[in-house]
């Protein structure tokens, strides 16, 4: 909506939208929203039960404690309010990020286990703690028990305010220096860390803390007594939430005032540094920032005194795989005197110097664990084939070119379904053909000579577009999305289609319409197709064969498949939206997780019935829903005749294992 200021002609925008984040608003997503906004010159904020947060502060946006499936009220006012407030919508309601389902959440970020009720030690020098990430080791133990940054005075002169104000910035980007820390490893634990640290280096700039402690500063308060007080006060803030994910914020707060203090105080931690083999660390409170200074790989176990399920060092320790326990009750001699440490990160327990016996359980127990990791891994990389030799082409769920290395190194075979929808989704202006051709030309030649398959265009009522508002509808999940947008606007969907066809030429492509429900836009899409195939051959571009086929992912698309499958060269089944439709259960509900379930009874006849249509019109049929990576559903799904399992890179060995077995 557009209103009047003075003479001047100021843009207002204003939407409401259903948080749709996992744990809502916390540090990472929020980071992502400041980032986001600060690309614009409008003023923006968000609110929630009559409260408002300045959307450019992380700090701020944490402290509203907008949670998965809250309704908040995005509002912005300046000349670009509209693209503001589209673009800062589409985020919130999760389409423009990570995988939305909880299984891909899980891999992607380490969904935080659900805690243990406490337990009495089983056995001497056993510490009694919280289940942060699974897993058992045992091995020598890496201590880290600093002592807590102190100011040297409280009170500065009115004549050093300047400098100390000016130490105090270059502290801060000293800090920030650290969080910009990359992993070498190139996978979904690197992301997830540098996700965390982004976040926290964000926590480091934000104006509620910087101006906070420069105001200290400026009435003469030392810059360390400043920096920590202020990480009390707004750590203070965040443990009044009703919420423990929130609540676990406080820990990134005071972990970041601290590390600055340290700076202050010409203290660098370098002591981290010293991990040189594997160990187990032991410490007392560890911040995200501390573990970001460690060689990470190098951890074979976690056991803090401090922390919770939730806290970042939780989801790095199951990003990157080593068991954790967090919230032992140990005192800090104990700690201090740990040599050798013992580690179940399940049952949230650990034992300080464990006798022989106590030693040689845990590492039986491990070595069963690793036997059973190393024969996963001998399917990462073969062909998979059922007993009676029928070969199961096994691929990857992917939503972008930075994941290639990540699925090629679990083995996948191709790419079963490329959400084409992340490239339109994180510009501030539409990709064109050409930028699109370049990534679908790096994705085909990375998997060749297995098929990628191209999911055209999902955006719909729920998302925005750059420059394009999207139209209000009551029920977005059910209006105008896919392959009916897509239709109704070819300057859309006509570019994708020709970098499609162009990237074919350099291996195999295929292309596969998403939310059909009638053979007529299979028709139309498939006229499309030929137009932008005669398009290009008349402009001397070359392309290559493009296999066509449909998402089924509607109960009209399963019940016509006898005639779609007339009409297409494959069929994608895509289980999360097939049950959510056929259940009419929103799966982003969590009161009606027991209905979204892809073996129900109603859900399976779809399957069967697509499955069939499928043998009949002699056409190949996959599953690109979180089905196709379900162990129980692998046997049945090939029993029905299909022929890829496309999934998240991480399920692909245990798949390739099933298969083998089926």
């Amino acid at each position: 909506m557009a209103g009047q200021a003075g003479m001047e002609q100021v843009m207002e925008a204003e939407r409401t939208a259903i948080v749709q984040l996992e744990e809502g608003l916390h540090a990472r997503p929020a980071a992502r929203v400041v980032q986001f906004a600060k690309g614009f010159v409008s003023d923006i904020e968000i609110v929630k039960g009559g409260r408002s947060a300045n959307a450019k502060s992380t700090v701020k946006l944490m402290l509203l404690a907008v949670k998965e499936g809250d309704e908040i009220v995005i509002r912005a006012r300046g000349e670009d309010a509209e693209a503001a407030v589209e673009g800062l919508a589409a985020i919130v309601t999760g389409e423009a990020d990570a995988p939305a389902t909880p299984a891909a959440r899980e891999e992607a970020a380490g969904a935080a286990p659900t805690a243990l009720p406490a337990q009495e030690p089983a056995a001497p020098g056993e510490l009694v703690g919280v289940a942060a990430s699974e897993g058992v080791a045992v091995g020598p133990a890496f201590v880290y028990l600093p002592h807590e940054p102190q100011p040297r005075r409280t009170h500065i002169a009115a004549g050093e305010v300047e400098a100390e104000t000016l130490r105090f910035r270059r502290a801060v980007e000293a800090v920030c220096a650290m969080l910009e820390r990359r992993s070498d490893d190139d996978d979904a634990a690197a992301a997830t860390a540098a996700d965390i640290m982004a976040a926290l280096r964000d926590v480091a700039q934000d104006p509620e803390f910087l101006e906070a402690v420069e105001a200290r500063i400026a009435a003469q308060e030392d810059p360390v007594a400043a920096v920590l007080a202020v990480g009390r006060e707004l750590a203070e803030r965040f443990t009044h939430i009703d919420d423990a994910y929130f609540r676990a914020r406080a820990e990134d707060v005071r972990g970041v005032a601290r590390q600055v203090a340290n700076v202050l105080l010409g203290r660098d931690g370098s002591d981290l540094a010293a991990l040189a083999e594997p160990a187990i660390l032991v410490a007392g409170h560890l911040s995200a920032l501390d573990l970001a200074r460690l060689p990470l790989r190098l951890l074979r176990g976690l056991v803090t005194s401090e922390g919770g399920p939730t806290s970042h060092i939780a989801i790095l320790a199951r990003s990157f795989g080593f068991p954790a326990v967090v919230g032992v009750k140990a005192e800090e001699a104990v700690l201090r005197a740990a040599r050798t440490v013992a580690v179940d990160g399940g049952r949230g327990v650990a034992v300080v110097n464990p006798d022989p016996a106590v030693a040689a359980a845990y590492a039986a127990r491990l070595e069963k664990a690793e036997e059973e990791r190393r024969a996963l891994a001998a399917f990462t990389h073969v062909v998979p084939k059922t007993r009676d030799g029928r070969v199961i082409e096994v691929a990857a769920n992917l939503g972008s070119e930075a994941e290639i290395d990540g699925a090629l190194g679990f083995g996948a075979m191709g790419v079963g379904l490329f959400r084409t929808e992340f490239l339109f989704m994180h510009g501030r202006t539409l990709p064109s053909e050409d930028e699109q051709f370049r990534i679908y030309a790096r994705v085909v030649k990375a998997f060749r000579p297995h098929a990628v398959v191209f999911r055209t265009l999902d955006i719909g009522g729920d998302k925005a577009l750059p420059g394009i508002a999207p139209e209000r509808e009551e029920n977005p999940f059910l209006g105008w999305r896919g392959i009916r947008m897509c239709l109704d606007r070819p300057h859309l969907l006509k570019p994708q289609l020709r970098a499609i066809l162009r990237a074919a030429a350099l291996g195999t492509a295929r292309v596969m319409f998403p939310m059909v429900t009638d053979i007529a836009e299979v028709r139309a899409a498939r006229a499309i197709v030929d137009a932008c195939r005669q398009e290009l051959a008349e402009e001397g571009q070359e392309t290559g064969p493009l296999e066509v086929g449909i998402m089924v992912e509607t109960p009209a698309a399963a019940l016509c498949a006898a005639t779609l499958a007339r009409e297409v060269d494959f069929f994608s089944i895509g289980t999360n939206d097939l049950t959510q439709y056929t259940m009419a259960a929103d799966r982003t509900n969590a009161r009606l997780a027991h209905l979204n379930r892809a073996d129900h009874p109603a859900v399976l006849a779809m399957i069967e019935m697509t499955c069939r249509a499928a043998r009949e019109a002699g056409i190949r049929v996959g599953v690109c829903g979180e089905a196709a990576g379900e162990p129980a559903m692998i046997p049945r799904l090939l029993g029905w005749g299909v022929s890829e399992l496309s999934m998240s890179p991480s399920l692909i060995p245990r798949a390739k294992k099933i298969v083998s077995e089926c």
